[in-house]
């Protein structure tokens, strides 16, 4: 049956969490462009993960199984918000904070000339920074959640 942490009910409030986030940081996008850079996914997600490892909520998670939980998540959520995000920016032009394609300051591929590479480039921005959130939530969920599930382990035994 696998092991429970890495199934969609256990990674349902994570990734509503992400989605909920990077919803509201898109929103920011276009009410505070200068203010979005300062919440986002790679902020909020690690508070998360601490929750889910201080509340012993996945219990004594296998790595592996940690590992396809937070990649999922990252392609969800980051995938998700990441493509929406950086495609409206194509299409919109914006050159604000992370959307910059600015040489000296460059977070952002540059606009796309057509209506396909501008769809494009947004999707793969997506999951360029999919990449980057499966990285990041892998290595603060081995620190919030697996480490803290395996010394729990051994102490009990």
């Amino acid at each position: 049956m696998g092991n429970p942490a890495a199934s969609p009910p256990r990674i349902h409030l994570l990734v509503l969490t992400g989605l909920v986030i990077g919803g509201i940081r898109y929103t920011l996008e276009f009410l505070a462009p200068g203010q979005s850079m300062y919440f986002g996914l790679y902020y909020v997600m690690p508070v998360a993960l601490l929750a889910i490892g201080l509340s012993n909520a996945w219990g004594s998670v296998r790595w592996l199984s940690l590992l396809r939980a937070m990649v999922l998540t990252a392609l969800i959520v980051w995938g998700t918000w990441n493509s929406i995000s950086y495609t409206t920016a194509q299409f919109l032009e914006w050159n604000h904070g992370r959307f910059s394609a600015l040489e000296e300051d460059q977070r952002a591929l540059p606009i796309a000339a057509t209506t396909v590479g501008k769809i494009g480039l947004g999707v793969l921005q997506g999951l360029l920074t999919s990449i980057a959130g499966a990285i990041w939530l892998t290595a603060i969920g081995t620190l919030t959640i697996w480490l803290p599930g395996r010394l729990r382990n051994r102490h009990s035994t």
